[in-house]
């Protein structure tokens, strides 16, 4: 379920950016995302998300204002420079066909692989794999959209709050992986603020091992 803090948070990023925030809710939003909050004088609020310091001025008139509006924004879709959690990076790769999601543990030397039918590999080493593919039907645009839905509930689900790499090859309309980027800002904006970065591999000669040094890179590892 929803929590309020949360479509506070999902209104603010998506586009149009709204003029009609509550400063209540904004401050609360805040306080449940947010590393650091702090009233000062004046009814100014200090807030502090990943190393990020913003101060925000209470309006006269209740609603946040525009400018405010976009300062959070920015500070939203920052994020540490490495992903979460310790020695581990999440990478997915996504196609026209379907999407896998990677889990490098970078310290792990025997891991077992988990995919989507929970079947396990015990040859495959240092990272769990989840495959997501993608069903076909007559409409092509409808099932690209409900294929990046079903992906973005995954993250969701079972990767919340995961700060991921995104790669994928190929160019324009076959570039499946900046398509999936794009619908995420669009739709799933939370999502999005995830994305610590999108870049591209030769996915199908690309062995695990070429997909991991490409992401640390990415990533800044």
């Amino acid at each position: 379920m929803t929590t309020r803090p949360e479509k506070i948070r999902e209104r603010i990023l998506a586009s149009p950016a709204p003029r009609d925030i509550d400063w209540n809710e904004f401050t609360t939003m805040w306080e449940s995302f947010a590393d650091e909050v702090e009233n000062e004088s004046g009814d100014r609020l200090a807030v502090e998300m990943h190393g990020h310091r913003v101060v925000f001025r209470r309006p006269r008139d209740g609603s946040v204002d525009i400018e405010d509006v976009e300062l959070s924004r920015r500070l939203l879709r920052t994020g540490p420079t490495k992903s979460e959690g310790s020695g581990h990076l999440l990478v997915v790769t996504v196609t026209t066909e379907d999407a896998r999601f990677r889990d490098f543990d970078l310290n792990a030397h025997d891991v077992e692989v988990d995919t989507h039918e929970h079947e396990k590999n015990p040859d495959s080493r240092g990272h769990h794999l989840r495959t997501v593919e993608r069903k076909t039907g007559r409409d092509d645009e409808h099932d690209l959209r409900r294929f990046f839905d079903d992906l973005a509930a995954t993250l969701k689900k079972d990767y919340f709050e995961r700060r991921f790499v995104l790669l994928g090859h190929g160019t324009g309309s076959s570039n499946a992986t900046a398509q999936f980027n794009q619908y995420l800002q669009e739709h799933h904006p939370v999502v999005a603020t995830y994305v610590i970065a999108e870049g591209k591999i030769d996915l199908p000669s690309a062995t695990d091992a070429d997909i991991e040094n490409e992401a640390k890179k990415l990533a800044g590892q």
